[in-house]
C-alpha cells in the first residue's frame, strides 16, 4: 500500500490547497524548503492523520491556517494497493475522520516520523546531567506498540497495567501478581531491548565510527513500602574505541551524537509490528551532521527501508541536489517549497519540476492576484538564474547568495552576447520585462496588486512565457 496523493487545505503554512501527486505507483518524495516554506506544516499533516486515529485533538482550530476565513480545513490521503488497484481516499476534517480505518490505525503503529526535536531527546535533553536515561523515551515512544511474545500486546499496554492504584499493604494476593506482572514486564523489556542495541548497533557501524552502544537496564521493582515503582532506569552507555565514556553527551561531537540518535530511533521503527502502509517520514533530521556524515543515511535508507515509503524532508540545498543523484528517478519524486507573502498573508509556494509559471496561471484563472503574481516573479527568477548557470555567466560576488537580487542575474542577461556578436535578447522583449518588472515581478509591487489591472498581470504572464521560451 502507498499514498499516491497528498492533499492539504487551510492548514497551517497552507492556504487554499496544495496538492502533492505521487503518482499511482506511489512514489518516495523528497523536498527541499527554506524555512518558513511549508515543508514542517507537510510532515506535520501526515504524522497528525496516522495519529488522529488516537487521539483527535490534532484536527484543532489551533492548526488552521491564519490566513483563512470559514472551517473548512482537510487533509486528504489517497492510498493504492498497487498501480492497478483502485484507489481509496481517507479523509480528515472537522466533519469526517476516516482515519479510524484499520489500514490507518495499523499504519499508525508502525509509522516512522523523526525530526531534529525528536533526536534531541536521546542525548541534549540530558546534557547537564551525569547519565542519559531514556526509560521514558523508549517505553512510552520509540518501543510503546512492539509486541509482547509473553502477553500479545503491546509494551504500552503492559506498562499501563503496573501503574497506580496499588494495592494496599495488606492485599497480599494482589501484589504477588503485581510483582508477577513486573517480572514478565522485566524480561519482555529486556528481550526487547536486546533486539533493539542489536540493530541499533548494526546501523551505527555504517557511519564508520569507532563508537559502541549499550542499553543498561536492571530492571523495575515494586516497593511495598512506598508503593511505588523503583528502577526506572535505561541508562544509555557509549564505548568510544571500546573505553566507556561517562558522560558522553558532553564528550562525543555533534556529528557522533546525532548518528547514534539516528540509529536508536531508526531500530526502534524496524522493531514495530508489521503492516500494510509503511511510512517513513524524515524532517531535517541530519542537522548534527557534516555533507560526509550524511551519506551512509543514503544507505541505510536503501538497505532497511526499501518497503516503506520515504518522505524525506531538508532546508540545505546541497544535501537535496546529492540526494537527487544518488537515490532511483524511478522511485522518487522531487519537489521544492519556497517561502513568499503578499501584504495580507504569507503563501508556501510548491513546485514540482519547477514548473513555477503555470502554478501563476492557476492562480490568475482561481483570481488569486497575489499567489499569481508570487509565483510569476519566481518563475521569471528561476528562469533568468538557470540560464546565467548554464552560460556561464558572471554574476556579482556575494558572501552569502541568498543576498543576491534578481537584478544581479537580470544585468548580465540583458547586456550579454552570444559567440556571434547578437544580444541573448532584443530589445522589445527586454523593455517587456523592464516593464513588468516595475509594476509586478519584484516583491515591492506585491501591496499594489489589488489596484494593478487583470489585464496587466495577464500580459505579465505572457512576457515570462516568451521570455522562458527564448532563454531555453
Amino acid at each position: 500500500m502507498k499514498i499516491t496523493e497528498i492533499e492539504i487545505k487551510n492548514f497551517r503554512a497552507f492556504r487554499e490547497t496544495c496538492s502533492i501527486n505521487l503518482h499511482k505507483k506511489g512514489k518516495n518524495l523528497l523536498i527541499y524548503g527554506e524555512n518558513g516554506s511549508g515543508k514542517s506544516s507537510l510532515y506535520l499533516a501526515l504524522k497528525f492523520f496516522l495519529e488522529s486515529s488516537e487521539d483527535d485533538s490534532c484536527m484543532s482550530k489551533n492548526h488552521q491556517n491564519i490566513f483563512t476565513k470559514g472551517d473548512n480545513r482537510y487533509i486528504k490521503l489517497h492510498i493504492r494497493a498497487d498501480q492497478q488497484s483502485r484507489e481509496h481516499i481517507y479523509e480528515w476534517s472537522q466533519s469526517t475522520n476516516e482515519a479510524n480505518d484499520d489500514l490507518i490505525i495499523e499504519a499508525s503503529k508502525t509509522k516512522g516520523f523523526i525530526d531534529y526535536k525528536a533526536l534531541l531527546e536521546t542525548h541534549y535533553v540530558h546534557r547537564e546531567r551525569g547519565t542519559v536515561n531514556v526509560f521514558e523515551l523508549l517505553i512510552e515512544n520509540l518501543l510503546a506498540n512492539t509486541i509482547s511474545v509473553i502477553t500479545g500486546r503491546s509494551l504500552a499496554e503492559d506498562w499501563d497495567d503496573l501503574q497506580p492504584p496499588f494495592p494496599r499493604r495488606n492485599a497480599m494476593n494482589q501484589i504477588v501478581i503485581l510483582e508477577e506482572q513486573v517480572e514478565n514486564f522485566n524480561q519482555e523489556l529486556a528481550s526487547r531491548l536486546e533486539e533493539l542495541q542489536k540493530k541499533a548497533s548494526e546501523i551505527l557501524n555504517k557511519f564508520g565510527y569507532d563508537v559502541a552502544l549499550e542499553f543498561d537496564f536492571q530492571g523495575i521493582a515494586y516497593n511495598r513500602e512506598e508503593k511505588i515503582l523503583d528502577g526506572k532506569q535505561i541508562l544509555l552507555k557509549i564505548k568510544f574505541f571500546e573505553r566507556e565514556i561517562s558522560t558522553h553527551q558532553s564528550f562525543l561531537n555533534e556529528a557522533k551524537l546525532s548518528a547514534i540518535a539516528i540509529a536508536i530511533y531508526f531500530s526502534s521503527i524496524l522493531l514495530q509490528p508489521d503492516s500494510k502502509l509503511k511510512i517513513l517520514a524524515l524532517d531535517d533530521v541530519l542537522i548534527g551532521l557534516d555533507m560526509s556524515n550524511r551519506l551512509p543515511v543514503i544507505n541505510i535508507l536503501k538497505k532497511y527501508f526499501s518497503e516503506y515509503q520515504i518522505f524525506f524532508m531538508t532546508y540545505d540545498r546541497s544535501w537535496y541536489e546529492i540526494v537527487k543523484q544518488r537515490m532511483a528517478d524511478s522511485e522518487w519524486k522531487y519537489a521544492e517549497f519556497y517561502f513568499s507573502k503578499t501584504d495580507e498573508y504569507e503563501v508556501p509556494i510548491y513546485v514540482e519540476d519547477r514548473a513555477y509559471l503555470e502554478k501563476a496561471k492557476e492562480y490568475f484563472n482561481a483570481n488569486d492576484y497575489k499567489a499569481c503574481v508570487i509565483y510569476l516573479r519566481t518563475a521569471f527568477e528561476v528562469a533568468i538564474k538557470r540560464f546565467c548557470d548554464k552560460k556561464n555567466l558572471k554574476v556579482r560576488y556575494c558572501e552569502n547568495p541568498k543576498d543576491l537580487t534578481s537584478e544581479d542575474f537580470w544585468q548580465p542577461i540583458k547586456e550579454g552576447k552570444r559567440k556571434d556578436g547578437t544580444p541573448f535578447l532584443d530589445q522589445t522583449r527586454i523593455g517587456e520585462i523592464e516593464l513588468y518588472r516595475s509594476i509586478i515581478l519584484n516583491p515591492i509591487s506585491h501591496s499594489r496588486i489589488v489596484s494593478v489591472a487583470k489585464k496587466e498581470i495577464s500580459e505579465a504572464i505572457e512576457a515570462v512565457e516568451k521570455l522562458e521560451a527564448e532563454l531555453k
